[in-house]
């Protein structure tokens, strides 16, 4: 199977009474890419309110998807105010149930706004590529060859260790590698599908672990996601730099909490993600 564009894999054909399905991004992980999942999701509930844009997400994963079959996205709708519009979605393979999301939409508005400063953190053209950086552990590995859409940079990591995290931040440059158009829902549902890139390395960074040691990743560690969050606060591009703050922290019993902050241009924060891990040591 061939590795798909992030436009073809969000473009989601209807199958009537509030489903959609998607197709398989075709990489070739042992299960299916939790990211496609979480943008897929977004594009199916998008799709069910229009004029609204995503809110927020949550989704609990329940079963290892299938990387070379279809995912049908069965929407259900909760509620639409004046503002909000609420939807479940369901993704299934063979009527197995794969992940359920709960998203918040919401009808643009003018309101109360603030940010926190972006971090301190190299610029893009002073970070590394995470291919570049892999070279001395190896390389990245197989499974990553099927991420060719997305472009990671690495920036060089500091040796302070902040407050709210257990091991220095990871602060990551990523970009949709093609043009995705104008339309804001599928830019939500790109940065969904990188927000989940990445993740895994800052839930053991406490434990050694540096960006960029993906083959030695999954050499020591098996890891899962068991749910992914998602805050979108203000409009960005996908197809555009934005700066991952990663940072993770606590873990204890082997559930490693593990968030980022999303920064865009103007340097404000666009988006929040929050993801718990569940990490055992080979």
């Amino acid at each position: 199977m061939s590795v798909a564009s992030l436009g073809s894999i969000l473009d989601l054909s209807a199958a009537g009474d509030g489903a959609w399905i998607g197709h398989a991004d075709g990489i070739a992980l042992p299960q299916l890419y939790g990211g496609q999942l979480v943008a897929q999701s977004i594009m199916a509930a998008g799709h069910s309110a229009a004029g609204r844009l995503v809110d927020s997400l949550h989704t609990t994963f329940l079963r290892p998807g299938r990387s070379d079959l279809p995912v049908r996205f069965q929407v259900e709708h909760l509620r639409d105010g004046r503002q909000f519009s609420t939807r479940v979605v369901d993704a299934l393979q063979d009527d197995r149930l794969v992940c359920r999301s709960t998203i918040s939409l919401m009808e643009p508005r003018e309101g109360v706004a603030h940010s926190r400063r972006r971090p301190v953190s190299a610029s893009v053209e002073d970070s590394i590529e995470l291919r570049e950086l892999a070279e001395a552990d190896g390389g990245l590995g197989e499974y990553w060859e099927g991420f060719s859409a997305v472009e990671v940079r690495i920036s060089p990591e500091s040796d302070e260790t902040p407050l709210h995290s257990a091991a220095p931040v990871q602060n990551i440059w990523m970009r949709v590698a093609e043009d995705l158009g104008d339309d804001p829902l599928v830019h939500q549902a790109a940065i969904g599908y990188v927000s989940d890139l990445m993740l895994m390395s800052m839930a053991v960074a406490p434990h050694g672990h540096r960006a960029g040691q993906e083959r030695s990743l999954g050499e020591r560690w098996t890891a899962v996601s068991l749910d992914h969050g998602l805050w979108f606060h203000q409009p960005a591009r996908a197809d555009e730099w934005l700066l991952f703050e990663h940072a993770t922290p606590t873990a204890h019993a082997g559930r490693s909490l593990v968030e980022a902050a999303v920064f865009g241009e103007p340097e404000s924060q666009v988006c929040h993600v929050v993801q718990e891990a569940l990490v055992r040591e080979n």
